[in-house]
């Protein structure tokens, strides 16, 4: 951990930290050439040659191109006399500073010029009379130094460049989990928008009727007054136990309490039908289902789907209309049809967002719908197909 703090804090100061390590080779050389008593010449080259990595990884052309200068003046003018410096590290650290940071062109090019000089290095020194193999040699040391500087700056390079793309991996995948999110949020609003909408649409609608009804039956019979009082009271409880758990996902506290109303179903359209049909709505309803249970959600969908056809039936095919509906399992698909004998002429079949939740919620089960007037008498007729490939 501390190692990995002072990485970050040397990345953070690079400028800083070349600084340093010239400051550092420059007290080192001069204290070498004290230590053997050298020439003017000797302090001047070496400090020609570290000062420029002072800015290596800001500039790493600018600054290998006047290490090879340099260099090149050094072997040309003092061959004969000092010979190599310890300060000729720059060479190396030039051409790895190329491979590690600078553009492809300039790293190749500081790989060939580094070469060259170990071939005028092998050429030129040892300065004492020796064998060509002692040249021959050192000519190859110099370039194994090269070579080996060029390879750790394109593995640097290479190992930047694989973190850098694992952090744009990890920004992408961050973007992404927080767009599944933001469309999972938006999801579950839209659900629970469809089902406030189902539940406040339908149960309204009947305590509308029942009220109306009420109203007009209180002054002869009090008795059926009474009674739809009753059914409005019945009614509004149920829809406050079914709006509640509709947004009780949104409380935090609540999520660990047991759910107040359980979700409801294909068996609750009897219970649907009949408090339709006590608010004035008389209702046909036929459940013919075969094989295993429904999944739960299938089963909630139609329930919602009977509950906003009828709902709409109730608001818009006018007095005296009757509703038919059916629920059937044929050909491995659940149909659900809704029909009613209204006399409404546009009515039950706006494309209101009650209309556009159902679509919605049946397309969510990879099923269909469609809504049109009937052909062979007056309402209107909701029809809805869903494949039964999701079983319990």
């Amino acid at each position: 951990m501390v190692d990995e703090r002072v990485a970050v804090w040397l990345r953070a100061r690079t400028a800083h930290a070349d600084a340093v390590i010239v400051i550092a080779l420059i007290a080192v050389c001069f204290l070498a050439g004290a230590l053997v008593d050298a020439g003017a010449d000797y302090f001047a080259f070496s400090v020609a040659l570290l000062v420029p990595l002072t800015w290596r990884r800001r500039w790493p052309e600018w600054s290998a191109a006047v290490v090879a200068v340099v260099a090149l003046v050094q072997w040309a003018t003092v061959q004969a006399t000092t010979g190599a410096l310890p300060a000729d590290i720059a060479v190396p650290l030039a051409v790895y500073t190329l491979a590690a940071y600078a553009d492809r062109w300039a790293s190749r090019a500081g790989l060939v010029a580094g070469l060259a000089g170990a071939a005028l290095g092998g050429w030129s020194w040892p300065q004492l009379p020796m064998p060509v193999s002692a040249h021959v040699l050192v000519g190859v040391s110099l370039a194994g130094a090269v070579v080996a500087a060029w390879l750790g700056g394109a593995w640097q390079r290479a190992r930047r460049g694989e973190f850098e793309a694992l952090a744009r991996q990890t920004a992408l995948l961050e973007r992404e989990q927080e767009q599944r999110t933001r469309m999972a949020v938006l999801s579950e609003r839209n659900r629970i928008a469809r089902d406030i909408h189902d539940i406040l649409a339908h149960s309204l609608a009947v305590i509308v009727a029942q009220s109306d009804g009420g109203r007009y039956a209180a002054p002869a019979e009090p008795r059926r007054a009474v009674e739809a009082l009753t059914a409005i009271g019945d009614q509004g409880r149920a829809a406050l136990a079914e709006t509640r758990r509709a947004i009780g996902i949104l409380r935090e506290d609540d999520r660990d309490e047991p759910d107040p109303a359980p979700a409801p179903g294909i068996s609750d359209l009897t219970r649907l039908a009949g408090d339709l049909s006590d608010a004035g709505l008389p209702v046909d309803l036929t459940v013919d289902l075969a094989g295993e249970p429904l999944d739960t959600g299938v089963s909630l969908v139609v329930y919602r789907l009977v509950q906003e056809g009828l709902t709409n039936i109730v608001k818009h095919a006018g007095t005296g209309a009757r509703a038919e509906v059916s629920v059937r399992v044929d050909d491995a698909c659940l149909q659900v049809s809704i029909r009613d004998d209204g006399h409404s002429e546009g009515g039950s079949a706006s494309a209101g967002y009650g209309l556009v939740g159902m679509r919605e919620r049946v397309a969510a089960y990879g099923g269909s719908m469609e809504l049109r007037r009937r052909s062979d008498s007056a309402g209107h007729l909701l029809r809805a197909r869903i494949p039964l490939t999701v079983r319990r």
